[in-house]
């Protein structure tokens, strides 16, 4: 074998059986979502651009420094070349990831069980896939971030190490350690105090822009209200009584919610309590502010539409909640599982589908909300 041809095989090492039946130690996918893609891998390995592309996109996730001359070049773009079949070489190439992470979880000291948890995300998006096409597939590039060492499952919630996505400032009473956010200058909201463009709905006559200035005696803007709305007009707050405590780009742990089980409201307060000792014991050299999180679950109309017992409104309450626009059609692909043409024609087997759909027939709408907690 010439050395030519032996350095190809060496580098697409994470093509052949024996790497993928290794990951799978760690992924635990079903034998069915295993086979196929032990049989795109083999695909893969016999056609010379596939495996040119899976070697691309192998070293723009998981060893940038060897893509340099490929500046530019995006995971989505590699896998729109691969054409058909990408569905699963994402997958497989996403667990080429897997031994760069075991050693990062190794060096941090974090146990072996937190990465499988983390891990069960494909095998939870590859169920999906194959429940809405009857053929194995992962539909997304989610896992990228859990391959990245970026995201930890740490009991009920996940967590991502990342900035602050802004749209508001948020301050601190230096005493009475009382906390507000205020809107940050440029965002435009409607006159209800939604960001102009939710739903798809813009408010031509009554849309406005915040504004927010601060100098050395005081901070001037636009609160948001408990119910996570706009204030059109503007306070003011003494600088020596507040301080900003949150702004965009600054650490946090951005809150995730895996769509594996219940939210059960217990399980998902001992999960951030848990994560704030995780991130302490095994990042001791970050200082993530506050928790963060932006879902169609902390959407305010639910206290509303459900009962204000049941989690998701319990869990939204643990929150501020501030508005971020959007479609607002992620809750409704979540709760139904797709979306429909006819909602007269979705299903009305659960209490929370029938709440939805009653709101839909109304006139109404889903939609997106921010959140945040202090630490």
């Amino acid at each position: 074998m010439n050395g030519q041809k032996q350095r190809t095989i060496d580098e697409l090492w994470f093509l052949q059986e024996e790497a993928l039946l290794e990951a799978n130690r760690l992924a635990q996918l079903p034998a069915g979502a295993l086979d196929a893609l032990l049989t795109a891998a083999e695909t893969v390995r016999q056609d010379e651009g596939l495996s040119s592309l899976a070697l691309r996109g192998h070293r723009l996730l998981f060893q940038p420094e060897l893509t340099g001359e490929a500046d530019g070049e995006t995971f989505s773009g590699i896998l729109s070349a691969m054409g058909e079949g990408s569905e699963l070489y994402q997958p497989i190439i996403l667990l080429s990831g897997l031994p760069r992470l075991e050693g990062l979880y190794a060096e941090k000291g974090i146990p072996q069980e937190i990465l499988i948890h983390t891990l069960s995300d494909m095998a939870l998006w590859m169920n999906d896939y194959y429940g809405r096409h009857s053929r194995w597939g992962l539909g997304n590039e989610w896992l990228v971030i859990h391959l990245s060492f970026r995201l930890f499952r740490v009991g009920r919630l996940q967590f991502e190490r990342t900035g602050f996505g802004g749209g508001v400032r948020v301050l601190r009473h230096r005493e009475s350690r009382e906390v507000l956010a205020l809107a940050e200058s440029g965002s435009r909201y409607r006159a209800d105090g939604l960001v102009d463009g939710t739903n798809d709905r813009y408010d031509e006559a009554g849309a406005w822009e915040a504004v927010l200035e601060e100098d050395d005696q005081s901070i001037r803007g636009h609160r948001i209200d408990a119910g996570g709305f706009a204030n059109r007009a503007a306070e003011s707050f003494r600088a020596e009584e507040w301080e900003t405590v949150l702004r965009k780009g600054d650490p946090v742990l951005s809150v995730h919610i895996a769509a594996d089980g219940k939210m059960d409201h217990a399980q998902c307060l001992a999960s951030m309590e848990n994560a704030i000792a995780f991130f302490k014991r095994h990042f001791p050299e970050e200082q993530r502010l506050a928790f963060a999180c932006t879902s169609w679950l902390l959407d305010p109309q639910f206290g509303e539409l459900l009962d204000g017992a049941s989690n998701i409104v319990r869990f939204q309450r643990e929150f501020q909640l501030y508005p971020v626009g959007g479609e607002g059609k992620e809750g409704l692909r979540r709760i139904f599982g797709s979306l429909y043409d006819d909602w007269s024609t979705a299903p009305r087997d659960t209490s929370l589908r029938r709440a939805v759909l009653d709101h839909l027939a109304g006139g109404g709408a889903l939609r997106d909300m921010g959140g945040f907690i202090m630490m």
